[in-house]
C-alpha cells in the first residue's frame, strides 16, 4: 500500500482523501467493518477524530469435556462514544513464543464475553494479551 502510495504522488502533494483512497484500494476484508469498501470507519475514529480507546482484558485457560483447551476471555473497551469500532489484536504467550490469534471486532465502551476453542494446542499459554504491539492506537492501562 505504501509503495502504491509513493510511487502515485511521488513529487506531488496528496490529500487526505487521497491517501484513504490507496489505502481502499488496498484493505482487505477485515477491515470492512461497514461493509462498503470504505474505510471512513478508520479515518473518522483516528485522523478526523480525537478518540483514544482503553482496553482491559482478563482470560483464564481450562479444559473442555472433549480434552480441548478453551480460552476464556472478557475483553472491554472504554473511553469512547458509541460508534467507535476497532479490531482489537488478541495474542496468546506460548512457551515457543508469542502467537497472533485474532481480532475482536468491538464497538462502543463494551465488552466482549466468550469462550474461544483453542484446538491443537498442546501446551497452556502463560497470558493471553490484547494489543501487545502496540497495533492500535490506545490509552496505556
Amino acid at each position: 500500500m505504501m509503495q502504491d502510495f509513493v510511487k502515485t504522488y511521488a513529487g506531488k502533494a496528496a490529500t487526505t482523501e487521497e491517501f484513504k483512497t490507496v489505502v481502499e484500494k488496498h484493505m482487505t476484508q477485515e477491515m470492512d467493518l461497514d461493509g462498503n469498501h470504505k474505510m471512513d470507519w478508520f479515518f473518522n475514529e483516528y485522523v478526523y477524530g480525537t478518540q483514544v480507546p482503553s482496553y482491559q482484558m482478563n482470560a483464564t485457560f481450562d479444559t473442555g469435556a472433549d480434552g480441548t483447551l478453551v480460552m476464556g476471555i472478557k475483553l472491554t473497551q472504554s473511553n469512547v462514544n458509541d460508534t467507535f469500532r476497532m479490531l482489537v489484536p488478541i495474542y496468546l504467550d506460548l512457551p515457543n513464543g508469542m502467537y497472533f490469534m485474532g481480532r475482536a471486532r468491538l464497538i462502543g465502551s463494551s465488552t466482549l464475553d466468550q469462550k474461544i476453542p483453542l484446538k491443537g494446542l498442546k501446551e497452556r499459554p502463560k497470558a493471553a494479551l490484547v494489543n501487545y504491539y502496540d497495533d492500535v492506537l490506545a490509552s496505556p492501562n
